[in-house]
């Protein structure tokens, strides 16, 4: 099982975004995905919500149980569940820590410019501290990749000693619509440019080892209604008697 805690110290950099996303990224693989929303922000448990009530039951999307974390990833674990993503608290706090304690691996999420920068530091030595693999991936960069910007995060991530992704991910309006309806970027918009930069994301997270679990696929697929996974069988459960289908799928 690949469990990835994705963390971030600043607010706003787009972390829960990134869940959802990847989330999707993986669904589109064929892969069994539970989210965990350890944001006191449950921005992610409400976009589950969305979906769930638009008749779009994965992926799973839970807050922590009453037990440990553990445990819960452990229950999970024996329904053949291939990849949890956490969406950590953007504070330093047991939280995260504890996520950090369960994950196989650690992703960053970071805008490029000196205020978020400053904080990845801290993020990579938290990580690190716990002996995890961490990548980094910049969010809400500047559409046009040349800004200067977006070259300049790089050069300071290196200097970090980070793994950074060579793709990053651009500001879009696209995003804040999608969430609005329960989806990300590439449902709602399957030729977008959105689409093709988290394709490229998850690929690299399968290249580096971050997130592989076999064989991938980075094509789009024509959408079924608006783009959205469809359901199947074989329901994942959480502790709370919610579920989702394991054919989990962009049809």
């Amino acid at each position: 099982m690949v469990i990835l805690s994705v963390i971030a110290r600043k607010g706003g950099t787009g972390k829960s975004t990134a869940v959802r996303c990847l989330a999707v990224e993986a669904l589109k693989a064929g892969r069994r995905v539970v989210v965990i929303d350890a944001d006191p922000q449950p921005t992610c448990f409400r976009w589950g919500h969305r979906r769930a009530a638009a008749g779009i039951p994965v992926p799973l999307v839970v807050v922590p149980g009453p037990g440990d974390l553990a445990t819960q990833i452990a229950g999970f674990r024996s329904q053949g569940v291939e990849i949890v993503l956490i969406d950590t608290p953007p504070t330093a706090t047991p939280a995260v820590n504890a996520a950090l304690d369960c994950s196989t691996g650690a992703i960053v999420v970071t805008r490029p410019n000196p205020e978020d920068l400053e904080s990845v530091q801290e993020s990579l030595r938290v990580a690190n501290a716990q002996k995890r693999r961490v990548g980094v991936v910049l969010w809400q960069a500047p559409p046009d990749k040349r800004v200067r910007a977006v070259a300049l995060a790089r050069e300071a991530l290196k200097t970090m000693g980070a793994d950074v992704c060579p793709t990053a991910i651009s500001a879009s309006i696209s995003y804040p619509y999608a969430y609005a309806e329960g989806l990300t970027p590439q449902e709602r918009e399957p030729e977008g440019r959105a689409r093709a930069e988290l394709a490229e994301v998850w690929a690299w997270l399968q290249r580096t080892g971050l997130a592989a679990t076999g064989s991938y696929d980075t094509d789009a697929n024509p959408p079924h209604g608006q783009g959205a996974a469809s359901p199947g069988d074989n329901k994942i459960k959480d502790a709370a008697g919610e579920t989702a289908g394991k054919d989990e799928a962009i049809a």
